[in-house]
Protein backbone atom coordinates (compact mmCIF):
# COMPACT_ATOMS: atom_id res chain seq x y z
CA UNK A 1 0.00 0.00 0.00
CA UNK A 2 1.10 3.21 -0.81
CA UNK A 3 1.71 5.72 2.15
CA UNK A 4 0.76 9.66 1.43
CA UNK A 5 2.86 12.32 3.30
CA UNK A 6 0.89 14.50 5.11
CA UNK A 7 2.37 17.75 6.64
CA UNK A 8 1.81 19.68 9.48
CA UNK A 9 3.31 23.24 9.26
CA UNK A 10 4.38 25.34 12.05
CA UNK A 11 5.12 29.00 11.87
CA UNK A 12 6.19 31.83 14.46
CA UNK A 13 7.05 35.51 13.87
CA UNK A 14 10.38 36.05 15.02
CA UNK A 15 9.74 39.32 16.67
CA UNK A 16 12.84 39.77 19.58
CA UNK A 17 13.89 37.64 22.08
CA UNK A 18 12.13 34.89 23.74
CA UNK A 19 10.34 35.70 27.21
CA UNK A 20 12.18 34.45 30.45
CA UNK A 21 10.67 33.21 33.58
CA UNK A 22 10.43 36.62 35.55
CA UNK A 23 9.01 38.43 32.22
CA UNK A 24 6.23 35.65 32.07
CA UNK A 25 5.06 36.33 35.15
CA UNK A 26 5.03 39.81 34.56
CA UNK A 27 2.38 39.61 32.03
CA UNK A 28 0.12 37.29 33.81
CA UNK A 29 -2.57 39.03 36.21
CA UNK A 30 -4.84 35.90 38.62
CA UNK A 31 -8.17 37.10 39.14
CA UNK A 32 -8.85 34.17 41.37
CA UNK A 33 -9.80 35.27 44.92
CA UNK A 34 -12.75 37.07 46.38
CA UNK A 35 -15.40 39.24 43.99
CA UNK A 36 -17.84 40.94 44.43
CA UNK A 37 -21.49 39.26 43.14
CA UNK A 38 -25.26 39.84 42.31
CA UNK A 39 -28.29 37.12 41.76
CA UNK A 40 -30.19 38.64 39.09
CA UNK A 41 -32.95 36.33 39.56
CA UNK A 42 -35.61 38.73 38.02
CA UNK A 43 -33.04 39.21 34.79
CA UNK A 44 -33.31 43.09 35.41
CA UNK A 45 -29.76 43.37 35.17
CA UNK A 46 -29.21 44.69 31.62
CA UNK A 47 -32.57 47.10 31.86
CA UNK A 48 -31.09 48.16 35.10
CA UNK A 49 -27.29 48.43 33.91
CA UNK A 50 -26.16 46.54 37.25
CA UNK A 51 -22.17 46.55 35.38
CA UNK A 52 -22.25 50.33 36.40
CA UNK A 53 -22.59 49.73 39.99
CA UNK A 54 -20.77 48.16 42.77
CA UNK A 55 -21.93 45.19 43.43
CA UNK A 56 -22.59 44.32 46.89
CA UNK A 57 -22.06 40.52 48.31
CA UNK A 58 -19.06 38.34 47.69
CA UNK A 59 -17.75 35.05 46.41
CA UNK A 60 -14.72 32.79 45.29
CA UNK A 61 -13.88 32.24 42.05
CA UNK A 62 -13.22 29.92 40.70
CA UNK A 63 -15.94 28.54 41.89
CA UNK A 64 -19.43 27.86 41.34
CA UNK A 65 -22.87 29.34 42.87
CA UNK A 66 -23.38 26.22 45.30
CA UNK A 67 -19.44 25.90 46.10
CA UNK A 68 -19.95 29.42 47.98
CA UNK A 69 -23.55 28.87 49.27
CA UNK A 70 -25.22 31.20 46.89
CA UNK A 71 -28.99 30.27 45.81
CA UNK A 72 -32.36 29.01 47.01
CA UNK A 73 -33.06 25.67 48.89
CA UNK A 74 -33.95 22.87 46.92
CA UNK A 75 -38.16 22.25 47.18
CA UNK A 76 -40.88 21.09 45.58
CA UNK A 77 -41.48 24.04 43.21
CA UNK A 78 -37.67 24.47 42.08
CA UNK A 79 -37.24 24.99 38.23
CA UNK A 80 -35.05 22.21 37.60
CA UNK A 81 -33.34 21.52 34.07
CA UNK A 82 -33.54 17.83 33.67
CA UNK A 83 -36.67 15.61 33.19
CA UNK A 84 -38.60 14.26 36.01
CA UNK A 85 -39.61 10.62 34.53
CA UNK A 86 -41.29 9.39 37.46
CA UNK A 87 -43.95 12.05 39.07
CA UNK A 88 -45.31 9.84 41.79
CA UNK A 89 -42.85 11.45 44.11
CA UNK A 90 -45.41 14.56 44.40
CA UNK A 91 -47.93 12.72 45.24
CA UNK A 92 -47.56 9.67 46.69
CA UNK A 93 -47.83 8.52 50.68
CA UNK A 94 -44.53 7.09 50.24
CA UNK A 95 -42.30 9.63 49.79
CA UNK A 96 -44.25 12.58 51.86
CA UNK A 97 -42.30 12.47 54.59
CA UNK A 98 -39.44 13.40 51.91
CA UNK A 99 -41.19 16.11 50.42
CA UNK A 100 -41.42 18.46 53.82
CA UNK A 101 -39.35 21.51 53.74
CA UNK A 102 -37.15 20.20 56.65
CA UNK A 103 -36.28 16.80 55.38
CA UNK A 104 -36.41 17.32 51.69
CA UNK A 105 -34.80 15.07 49.87
CA UNK A 106 -35.78 13.86 45.78
CA UNK A 107 -35.14 10.88 44.07
CA UNK A 108 -34.31 11.73 40.85
CA UNK A 109 -30.67 13.45 40.93
CA UNK A 110 -28.09 14.25 43.33
CA UNK A 111 -29.13 17.24 45.41
CA UNK A 112 -27.58 20.29 45.53
CA UNK A 113 -26.89 22.11 48.33
CA UNK A 114 -28.07 24.85 46.52
CA UNK A 115 -29.71 25.55 43.14
CA UNK A 116 -30.37 28.33 41.14
CA UNK A 117 -30.94 29.16 37.31
CA UNK A 118 -30.60 32.32 35.45
CA UNK A 119 -28.14 34.96 35.42
CA UNK A 120 -25.88 36.39 38.27
CA UNK A 121 -23.33 38.94 37.94
CA UNK A 122 -19.61 38.60 39.42
CA UNK A 123 -16.93 42.09 39.62
CA UNK A 124 -13.73 42.76 40.11
CA UNK A 125 -11.29 46.06 40.63
CA UNK A 126 -8.20 45.21 38.37
CA UNK A 127 -5.37 47.59 38.16
CA UNK A 128 -3.40 47.35 34.94
CA UNK A 129 0.32 48.20 35.23
CA UNK A 130 2.19 50.45 33.28
CA UNK A 131 4.54 48.20 31.66
CA UNK A 132 1.55 46.67 30.17
CA UNK A 133 1.25 49.63 28.05
CA UNK A 134 0.83 48.97 24.39
CA UNK A 135 0.22 45.34 24.92
CA UNK A 136 -2.17 43.05 23.73
CA UNK A 137 -4.41 41.94 27.08
CA UNK A 138 -6.61 39.07 26.93
CA UNK A 139 -8.84 37.54 29.42
CA UNK A 140 -9.55 33.53 29.55
CA UNK A 141 -12.14 32.13 31.55
CA UNK A 142 -11.50 28.72 31.38
CA UNK A 143 -14.61 26.99 32.15
CA UNK A 144 -18.09 28.92 32.11
CA UNK A 145 -21.25 28.00 32.52
CA UNK A 146 -23.38 29.04 30.29
CA UNK A 147 -23.47 32.18 28.50
CA UNK A 148 -20.88 34.81 29.61
CA UNK A 149 -20.89 38.70 28.70
CA UNK A 150 -18.15 41.16 29.61
CA UNK A 151 -17.76 44.41 30.62
CA UNK A 152 -14.82 47.13 31.09
CA UNK A 153 -15.94 50.35 33.11
CA UNK A 154 -19.43 50.25 31.90
CA UNK A 155 -18.65 48.95 28.36
CA UNK A 156 -19.80 45.76 26.71
CA UNK A 157 -17.10 43.95 25.17
CA UNK A 158 -19.00 40.75 24.39
CA UNK A 159 -20.55 37.62 24.63
CA UNK A 160 -19.83 33.92 24.12
CA UNK A 161 -21.22 30.89 25.47
CA UNK A 162 -18.96 27.44 24.88
CA UNK A 163 -19.46 24.50 27.23
CA UNK A 164 -15.95 23.09 26.19
CA UNK A 165 -13.14 25.75 25.74
CA UNK A 166 -12.03 28.84 27.29
CA UNK A 167 -13.81 32.07 27.09
CA UNK A 168 -11.56 34.23 25.87
CA UNK A 169 -12.06 38.04 25.09
CA UNK A 170 -9.22 41.06 23.78
CA UNK A 171 -9.23 43.96 25.85
CA UNK A 172 -6.98 45.62 25.08
CA UNK A 173 -8.52 48.74 24.23
CA UNK A 174 -10.39 49.19 27.18
CA UNK A 175 -7.73 48.16 29.33
CA UNK A 176 -5.34 51.10 29.22
CA UNK A 177 -2.48 51.07 32.26
CA UNK A 178 -4.34 52.34 35.52
CA UNK A 179 -7.86 50.80 37.53
CA UNK A 180 -10.79 49.11 36.14
CA UNK A 181 -14.15 47.66 36.69
CA UNK A 182 -14.04 44.25 35.11
CA UNK A 183 -17.58 42.89 35.68
CA UNK A 184 -18.97 39.46 34.18
CA UNK A 185 -22.80 38.47 33.26
CA UNK A 186 -22.42 34.82 33.61
CA UNK A 187 -26.36 33.07 32.10
CA UNK A 188 -26.97 29.42 32.98
CA UNK A 189 -30.05 29.03 31.66
CA UNK A 190 -30.53 26.99 27.87
CA UNK A 191 -29.33 29.28 26.14
CA UNK A 192 -28.71 26.76 22.69
CA UNK A 193 -31.58 24.04 22.89
CA UNK A 194 -29.25 21.06 22.82
CA UNK A 195 -31.69 18.98 25.05
CA UNK A 196 -32.91 19.46 28.40
CA UNK A 197 -31.27 15.88 29.55
CA UNK A 198 -28.13 16.42 27.94
CA UNK A 199 -24.92 15.78 30.72
CA UNK A 200 -23.29 18.81 30.17
CA UNK A 201 -26.08 21.05 31.13
CA UNK A 202 -28.65 18.71 32.95
CA UNK A 203 -29.40 18.37 36.58
CA UNK A 204 -28.58 14.53 36.47
CA UNK A 205 -24.87 15.27 36.44
CA UNK A 206 -25.27 18.61 38.56
CA UNK A 207 -23.93 20.65 35.65
CA UNK A 208 -26.58 23.05 35.59
CA UNK A 209 -24.21 25.64 38.09
CA UNK A 210 -23.65 29.36 37.66
CA UNK A 211 -20.40 30.36 37.92
CA UNK A 212 -16.70 30.32 37.00
CA UNK A 213 -13.79 27.32 37.23
CA UNK A 214 -10.64 26.68 36.40
CA UNK A 215 -8.24 29.48 35.37
CA UNK A 216 -9.13 32.92 35.42
CA UNK A 217 -6.29 35.37 34.46
CA UNK A 218 -5.77 38.60 32.42
CA UNK A 219 -2.50 37.97 30.10
CA UNK A 220 -0.71 40.63 28.47
CA UNK A 221 1.09 39.75 24.79
CA UNK A 222 2.38 40.79 21.47
CA UNK A 223 0.31 43.14 19.95
CA UNK A 224 1.52 41.56 16.64
CA UNK A 225 -0.28 38.11 16.62
CA UNK A 226 -1.35 35.49 14.45
CA UNK A 227 -5.26 34.88 14.34
CA UNK A 228 -5.47 32.37 12.46
CA UNK A 229 -3.45 29.63 10.18
CA UNK A 230 -5.24 27.48 7.34
CA UNK A 231 -3.88 24.93 5.52
CA UNK A 232 -4.69 23.72 2.56
CA UNK A 233 -2.68 19.97 1.25
CA UNK A 234 -2.65 18.89 -2.07
CA UNK A 235 -1.76 15.24 -1.46
CA UNK A 236 -1.11 14.53 -5.78
CA UNK A 237 1.89 16.98 -5.05
CA UNK A 238 2.72 16.62 -1.96
CA UNK A 239 2.64 20.21 -1.14
CA UNK A 240 0.53 22.64 1.02
CA UNK A 241 -0.27 26.08 1.10
CA UNK A 242 -0.36 27.81 4.10
CA UNK A 243 -3.36 30.98 4.62
CA UNK A 244 -2.11 33.01 7.64
CA UNK A 245 -3.67 36.14 9.01
CA UNK A 246 -1.53 38.27 11.00
CA UNK A 247 -2.98 41.11 13.80
CA UNK A 248 -1.48 44.39 13.98
CA UNK A 249 -2.76 46.34 17.27
CA UNK A 250 0.47 47.95 17.75
CA UNK A 251 -0.53 51.66 16.17
CA UNK A 252 2.79 51.13 13.70
CA UNK A 253 4.12 49.24 11.39
CA UNK A 254 6.01 46.04 12.23
CA UNK A 255 8.73 44.47 10.57
CA UNK A 256 9.34 40.63 11.13
CA UNK A 257 10.05 36.86 9.49
CA UNK A 258 8.23 34.03 9.61
CA UNK A 259 10.06 30.85 10.48
CA UNK A 260 8.31 27.57 8.72
CA UNK A 261 8.17 24.36 9.71
CA UNK A 262 6.80 21.25 8.58
CA UNK A 263 7.23 17.46 10.50
CA UNK A 264 5.96 14.34 8.84
CA UNK A 265 3.91 12.25 10.52
CA UNK A 266 2.75 8.86 9.07
CA UNK A 267 5.57 7.74 6.96
CA UNK A 268 8.70 5.63 7.95
CA UNK A 269 10.97 8.02 7.00
CA UNK A 270 9.99 11.00 10.12
CA UNK A 271 11.87 14.18 9.50
CA UNK A 272 11.62 17.94 9.86
CA UNK A 273 11.57 20.04 6.96
CA UNK A 274 12.30 23.66 6.88
CA UNK A 275 11.31 26.03 4.57
CA UNK A 276 13.12 29.46 3.59
CA UNK A 277 12.09 32.39 6.27
CA UNK A 278 9.88 34.98 4.76
CA UNK A 279 9.95 38.57 5.80
CA UNK A 280 6.68 40.64 6.11
CA UNK A 281 5.77 44.41 7.09
CA UNK A 282 2.40 44.87 8.19
CA UNK A 283 1.24 48.29 8.21
CA UNK A 284 -2.81 48.03 8.64
CA UNK A 285 -4.27 46.27 11.42
CA UNK A 286 -5.01 43.13 9.95
CA UNK A 287 -2.90 41.37 7.10
CA UNK A 288 -3.28 38.04 4.70
CA UNK A 289 -0.57 35.86 3.64
CA UNK A 290 -0.51 32.95 1.27
CA UNK A 291 2.59 30.67 1.23
CA UNK A 292 3.14 27.88 -0.75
Amino acid sequence: MKKTCFYLAAIMILAGSCNTRTEQSENIIDLSGEWKFAIDSLDRGIDESWYMKDLRETVNLPGSMTENGKGDDPSLTTDWTGTIVDSSYFYDKRYAKYREPDNFKIPFWLKPVKYYKGPSWYQKNVQIPEIWKGKRIMLSLERCHWETTVFVDGQKIGTQNSLSVPHLYDLTESMVPGNHKLTIRVDNRMIIPIGINSHSVSDHTQTSWNGIVGDIFLEAGNPVYIEDVQVYPDIVQKSAKLRIMIMNQGGKAFNGTFSINAESFNTDDSRVISGKDEKVEIGSKMQEFEID
